[in-house]
């Protein structure tokens, strides 16, 4: 499970560990944080017990598709919501928790040998991407 550290309200020191790896987390992954000092101002962790900090949302990103290694017919690749990724060859709209065609050409990018998706941060509604031109 995922802890939101965005709109906490303790400070560092009275965190549980779980709340202070998800601070630690947000760190590595190069995230920015703001801490409480008379208003909220961007910092660089310091991690003092008496401090509040808030994580700063990172910016969503697409998933990453290696389109060039993909058949010509792939026109759209979309995430379902369990995060399976398929290809279509026609626009495909949202349809309860999955990605749908009126095509029948449509196949799962796991059909295809040795195409990794990277997985980006964006909503698996959010995710379908038209093949660049």
């Amino acid at each position: 499970m995922t802890i939101d550290m965005t709109n906490n309200r303790v400070p560092y020191g009275l965190l549980t560990e779980e709340e202070k790896a998800a601070l630690h987390e947000h760190e590595k992954a190069g995230g920015e944080f703001k801490y409480w000092c008379d208003e909220w101002a961007q910092v660089k962790s310091s991690w003092y017990y008496n401090m509040v900090y808030r994580t700063v949302p990172l910016p969503k990103t697409q998933d990453v598709i290696a389109w060039e290694k993909l058949p010509d017919w792939v026109a759209y690749v979309a995430r379902d919501m369990d995060g399976s990724v398929w290809c279509f060859g026609a626009e495909s709209e949202v349809c309860t928790g999955v990605w749908s065609s009126s095509t029948e050409n449509y196949r799962r990018i796991d059909d295809f040998p040795g195409i990794v998706v990277q997985i980006g941060t964006v909503d698996w509604k959010d995710s379908k991407q038209r093949r660049p031109r």
